[in-house]
């Protein structure tokens, strides 16, 4: 007897999770023809029937915890469990043993939802509704990823202070470009700025959020950090949310160093955020459509070092409907609207920046997704397209004063005069068509074959102009300045990624196995691109124009993915996994970019006011030899971005590799899972990844060759404070870039780590985890310039952070330690609380050294990278809240408590040796502060 056509997709991310299970009589035989019956207020009642060996499945049921399952066979008492949680991704087994009866009898029971998936190898966090709203957080995605396992972040986020810019994470060795976003399973991550997500989602409008760290699943391309944010779904009752949560300056402490008073700083911060908005939902037609709106603000004013405002407006919410439109098919269409306004945004932070070359930023966006699912016996299709409208505009408030942007890096590095007005539109598509198949007793045991199309096409329009098309670098203390003269930059892209996936799942007995294999393919094109001419040197700079250029670049990468599952005692409760896989890197418009012509262009020379105008003119410009021979590329300071022997062509200087390949990340994962007891689970991971052929970009000379070590001879020695290196110069000018792959150079990732889960319940919850790694890597003998390479070899691998207000963060830590938690007093009172604690991040030393033959400034590294670091890092926050329960209305009262030891420690140093502020203390955890908040539920 087949299974009535309600199938399950174990083991693959999807918007839905899944139950499945087998029931059998008291002997452990098999019951076929038990009716089976599953209910819930957003699921509509339906009835299945065992099949010969007694298994049943519900596969794509919606995000929620009022299952209910009911069992009925003649001659049998019928079993109802009660009380299901099913949540993003997950895969509930349900082993029921139904006993014979003379008379009709029901047994009901509350039902303990597994939190062990046995086949699914992926690991990552559920961040559940109650992590969500009821946990001392600042309520924004990049928060929460502090608190997940493993997961580096790059900026402290002290009671929400940060959350109108987005922060870069780091997870277990990858890539943060290779990062994914997803709402409700359907891919938003943004193709112009990859790892990134394209809007500012509230997630006090969402149900639930998903991070997967390890071991991801055929539908992902990379190896990098999943993040899913589940909306919510209107059910077969009226439900709706309000809350309010406020800070005030006025309930800060003040925290600012006696070493950052002396400089005139003050305690960072806040000066007031609110966060406010609603939730409401509910059926159209009863188990046949249900609609569900959401709409919240984040209105925050962070208070900076230098005690400037940074100001934030994010405005977001969405619309959702579902249809029931047949027993088996369904349909879904969705809609959201984020808008981010933002005054006093900054490239390098305020401390670093006058007035005038702070952004004022503008930006509406919208995400549409549609979405049929059929089921056709034992066959699951599902259809999904989700399209992102997307782009903002940063203008500078200098704009249009005429004045130059200038670059001062003596006595400390300081930008005034004006910024670059920068603005972009964003649009991209992805259609997807997957599908689920499932074959009982073939080959010796059961299979689940997954498999599935994808096409994502994205195009990017972006500006990104200097005033005067001049910026200055100024060495005061040296009286010594350069003119970097640039041309607009410009550009118009087009890309596209066709991928094919296909595994499958084969359990017998206690093993399950996965067995999958994914296609990528991806390319991308100049697009209708014009350029002016730059004001100075346009005989080097001219204005060109390009209707149309293919690359004629194709990306390909296959990328295999095995795991093995073994449940120990055949409990579901101790559980063995290994996982081995490769990833490709995540790509977009690398090769249109790279080999666009006219796209970014620039020219460095010594400036000299002569006539003390404070303009830049041709007549004061000076080459490397300090003459005013500056028609001679080879003797700029220095240049970039188009061929000076032919300034015309429109052909890029920039060659590719016609081998070249995408980076790749190979992955081994060992685990083992236990439950310890009822809702409660541990697990300890194991992870080895290797990152290789990287890319590798080397300079083309005018005479075709390709710069290699024999090009570098040593110019000058230093040994400024203790250490003797030297600084290499370069024989010649490069006029282009030759990328290709390094076979040699690598990163190795390794670490053990520690996760806790509590689930809510017997009145608990809690997650904890503890992480220790080793992240290095290696030039294997591939590199051409040795300056620093003996910094680097064998160093930490410490991602800088860069843009989005964060310069200068050198994210690394060996070891972490995190902790979330809630407990239930009596009379309503909860109490829970978040501790993060890990080693500082590292401080790279260096000198700059200008005026280098070929290269012209060098930054000089001393040591070896991840030697000096930041003080060890921790952060408590606390949260007390009163319920009253008014019929069927909730009320929450709730105080919490951010950095509650009001601890100052450490963020940034300068580690400029020559500086007159070496080693000061330039960015200082904010100062602890308290939030208000109330939140109605019904």
């Amino acid at each position: 007897m087949p299974v009535t056509p309600v199938l399950t997709a174990i083991g693959w991310a999807q918007d839905y999770g899944h139950n499945y299970g087998t029931v059998t009589d008291t002997e452990g035989n098999p019951l076929p023809g038990v009716a089976v019956t599953i209910s819930s207020a957003y699921y509509p009642t339906r009835t299945i029937v065992t099949s010969e060996t007694g298994d049943f499945r519900f596969l794509r049921l919606p995000v929620a915890s009022d299952y209910t399952l009911k069992f009925e066979l003649t001659g049998f008492k019928t079993v109802t469990r009660e009380n299901i949680r099913v949540t993003f991704g997950s895969d509930i087994r349900l082993n029921i043993v139904m006993e014979l009866a003379p008379v009709a009898e029901v047994i009901t029971v509350t039902a303990q939802t597994p939190l062990i998936d046995t086949k699914k190898a992926q690991v990552g966090v559920t961040v559940t509704k109650e992590m969500l709203m009821d946990l001392p957080t600042a309520r924004n995605p990049w928060v929460l990823m502090d608190l997940m396992p493993g997961v580096l972040v790059d900026r402290v986020d002290v009671g929400g202070h940060e959350g109108g810019q987005q922060s870069a994470y780091y997870g277990h060795g990858s890539s943060s470009s290779d990062n994914t976003w997803t709402v409700d399973g359907g891919n938003i991550t943004d193709m112009s700025a990859l790892g990134a997500a394209p809007a500012y989602l509230n997630v006090s409008g969402y149900e639930e959020m998903t991070v997967n760290y390890g071991a991801n699943d055929i539908t992902n391309p990379t190896g990098g950090v999943q993040i899913n944010l589940v909306s919510k779904r209107g059910g077969n009752n009226y439900s709706g949310t309000f809350y309010l949560d406020f800070e005030r300056e006025a309930w800060q402490f003040e925290n600012v160093t006696d070493e950052l008073k002396k400089v005139g700083y003050k305690s960072p911060g806040t000066y007031k955020t609110y966060l406010y908005g609603a939730n409401f939902g509910g059926p159209l037609l009863k188990d046949k459509a249900w609609f569900y709106a959401s709409w919240g603000i984040q209105d925050i004013d962070k208070r900076t070092l230098v005690q400037t405002h940074d100001t934030t407006w994010l405005e977001s919410g969405y619309a959702k409907l579902n249809f029931q439109l047949t027993k088996d098919i369904r349909a879904e269409g969705f809609i959201e609207y984020d808008n981010k306004l933002k005054w006093g945004r900054t490239a390098w932070g305020p401390e670093y920046q006058a007035p005038e070359t702070l952004w004022d930023q503008t930006g509406p966006g919208y995400i549409y997704k549609g979405e049929v699912e059929g089921i056709f016996g034992n066959l699951l299709l599902t259809a999904k397209a989700i399209y992102t409208d997307g782009g903002f505009q940063l203008k500078p408030r200098g704009w249009g004063s005429g004045n130059y942007m200038v670059l001062q890096y003596e006595p400390t590095f300081y930008v005034s005069g004006n910024m670059e007005n920068y603005g972009t539109d964003r649009n991209q598509l992805d259609v997807t068509v997957y599908g689920s198949y499932f074959a009982e007793n073939v080959l010796g045991g059961d299979h689940e074959i997954k498999f599935g199309v994808d096409y994502l096409t994205a195009t990017v329009t972006t500006y990104d102009l200097i005033e005067n098309n001049v910026e200055i670098a100024a060495y005061p203390v040296s009286n010594y300045y350069e003119a970097w003269i640039v041309r607009d930059y410009i550009i118009n892209y087009a890309m596209d990624r066709y991928s094919a996936f296909v595994q499958d799942t084969f359990t017998k007995g206690k093993f399950t196995v996965n067995l999958g294999v994914r296609f990528d393919q991806t390319k991308s094109m100049v697009k209708n691109e014009s350029v002016p001419a730059a004001p100075l040197l346009s005989q080097f700079l001219p204005a060109l124009k390009i209707d149309e250029l293919d690359p004629g670049v194709k990306w390909q990468t296959i990328s295999p993915r095995f795991s093995i599952a073994y449940d120990i005692f055949g409990t579901g409760k101790d559980v063995i996994k290994l996982s081995l896989a490769r990833y490709g890197t995540q790509t977009s418009y690398e090769f249109a970019d790279f080999l666009n012509p006219i796209a970014w262009s620039e020219i460095d020379l010594e400036w000299r006011d002569l006539n003390g105008d404070g303009k830049v003119t041709e007549n004061e410009l000076f080459g490397a030899d300090g003459t005013q021979n500056i028609y001679d590329y080879t003797n700029w300071l220095w240049f970039g971005g188009f061929d000076p022997t032919n300034p015309t062509a429109l052909e890029s200087p920039n060659k590719l590799d016609p081998d070249y390949t995408s980076p790749l990340l190979d992955e081994v994962m060992l685990s083992y899972q236990k439950e310890i007891m009822t809702d409660f689970a541990a697990r300890l991971e194991l992870f080895y990844k290797k990152r290789h052929n990287l890319t590798w970009d080397r300079g083309i000379f005018p005479d075709g060759h390709i710069e290699s070590k024999d090009d570098y001879t040593v110019w000058k020695s230093f040994s400024d404070i203790g250490f003797t290196k030297n600084v290499y110069k370069r024989s010649g000018w490069p006029i282009g870039t030759y990328r290709t792959n390094s076979k040699n150079q690598y990163q190795t990732y390794m670490a053990a780590q520690l996760v806790l889960t509590k689930r809510l319940s017997n009145k608990w919850m809690m997650d904890a985890s503890f992480t220790y790694s080793d992240w290095k890597f290696y030039y294997g003998g591939d590199y051409t310039n040795p300056t620093n390479v003996d910094f680097y070899e064998g160093g930490v691998v410490a991602p800088q952070s860069g843009g989005s207000g964060y310069t200068g963060i050198y994210v690394n830590s060996r070891w972490m330690a995190k902790l979330s938690g809630l407990y239930q007093l009596p009379y309503g009172i909860n109490i829970s609380g978040t501790l993060i604690a890990r080693e500082g991040y590292v401080i790279p030393r260096y000198r700059r050294v200008t005026g280098v033959p070929n290269l012209g400034t060098v930054n000089l590294y001393y040591g070896k990278f991840g030697d000096t670091r930041l003080p060890a890092f921790w952060m408590a926050n606390l949260r007390v809240e009163k319920i009253f329960n008014i019929k069927d209305t909730k009320i929450v009262v709730a105080v919490d408590g951010f950095n509650i030891t009001n601890n100052n420690m450490a963020l940034k140093k300068e580690p400029l040796v020559t500086a007159k502020d070496f080693m000061q203390t330039k960015m200082i955890v904010p100062p602890g502060l308290f939030r208000v908040g109330i939140r109605f539920e019904f």
